[in-house]
């Protein structure tokens, strides 16, 4: 084998293990993201399930969100919300579930008072 070849590889070698090694232990540094200003609003409503989502839903995302979805009775919107909190985390108490899924059920889609 020529020694000079098996020197240089790996040294090569050696050197991506340095430096992809120190990328790992870098520090991070926090990233500051500024988001625009909502110009959305919920539809109004007296429900209590106005209240929740006006303090829980935007939290994550934008009313442009919730307003851009089709109308959807209650049942559906019950599983978006419980889809937000199982499998994306969101911290919506249990008992608001039910509220802003009424909620978003008569104001967003096709249930009445």
């Amino acid at each position: 084998m020529n020694v000079s070849k098996f020197a240089s590889g790996t040294a090569a070698r050696l050197a991506l293990f340095t430096l992809t090694g120190a990328l790992a232990v870098a520090p991070a540094h926090a990233l500051e993201i500024k988001l625009p200003q909502e110009t959305s609003q919920l539809k109004a409503s007296t429900l209590a399930g106005h209240q929740a989502a006006s303090a829980w839903c935007v939290m994550c995302h934008s009313v442009d969100y919730v307003n851009s979805q089709p109308p959807m009775p209650a049942a559906f919107w019950h599983a978006e919300v419980t889809k937000m909190v199982k499998v994306y985390g969101a911290p919506i108490p249990e008992d608001q579930v039910k509220l802003i899924s009424e909620y978003l059920g008569i104001a967003y889609g096709n249930d009445s008072k």
